[in-house]
């Protein structure tokens, strides 16, 4: 079934010009948000938009991609064993990712390591480095290994990397019609809120790898109650601040 440039462009809350500009050889690259309501629309993975020449593809080849039957080349050790693309923590390189992850070459110019702790979920796998406390006992600038899923597959109250259009997020998520919840462990965060079209891609948590701590640390407990100790002490100085005579 043909679709005109009109069609499309509406289907993807474009303008005509733009589309044609996108479907043009020499014209405008579609920014990540565009390429992944393509991708969504017509169920094929995201990296198959610049890995896969769909014009000169038969109706069964485009099938079977959409039915997610397309594999991409891996990197392997000399043992054989996959290289897992590592994102570091720090600002620049999260922010390098939420604008090209879709790039191949950028991909392959990410830090990788050799990961071979036994058989997980079979399908596309990342490592993310992680900052803050909010999803204690995972310390800060722990490495988390996760498998790549989409919308459908998701399940409420796994945790899972969230790559939104701004952030890299560590959560567990919960589904509400087009919300995602996204919940901390550690329960001095509230949960956050992010609508479905506005997340990138998912990644399904499935181990972490952390650095044993040089010495104890408090437990979650035991810094709620610092922290409301703090709190009561605050509340008793403003008191008096504002009624001397006590």
């Amino acid at each position: 079934m043909s679709v005109t440039q009109e069609e499309m462009a509406a289907e993807l809350d474009l303008k005509k010009s733009t589309y044609a500009s996108y479907e043009n050889e020499e014209g405008n690259t579609p920014p990540a948000k565009t390429l992944y309501t393509i991708a969504r629309k017509f169920d094929v993975p995201m990296e198959s938009l610049f890995e896969v020449d769909y014009t000169v593809l038969g109706s069964q080849d485009t099938l079977k991609i959409s039915d997610r039957e397309i594999y991409f080349p891996v990197s392997v050790d000399l043992a054989g064993t996959e290289l897992i693309d590592v994102v570091p923590a720090n600002y620049q390189a999260q922010a390098g990712y939420i604008s090209d992850f879709s790039d191949p070459a950028y991909i392959r110019s990410l830090p990788k390591i050799s990961w071979d702790l036994g058989t997980y979920e079979s399908g596309s796998k990342r490592i993310f480095q992680i900052a803050g406390d909010s999803m204690l006992p995972i310390p800060s600038q722990s490495f988390v290994l996760g498998v790549r899923k989409n919308y459908e597959e998701l399940v409420n109250d796994q945790a899972y990397i969230v790559v939104t259009q701004n952030d890299i997020l560590f959560k567990r998520i919960k589904k509400e019609g087009d919300t995602i919840h996204l919940i901390s462990d550690n329960s001095f965060y509230p949960p956050q809120q992010v609508k479905a079209d506005e997340v990138l891609q998912y990644w399904k948590a499935l181990k972490a790898i952390i650095d044993i701590p040089t010495h104890a640390t408090l437990s979650v407990y035991e810094m709620q109650e610092t922290l409301q100790d703090t709190n009561k002490k605050v509340n008793l100085v403003l008191r008096r601040l504002g009624n001397p005579a006590e």
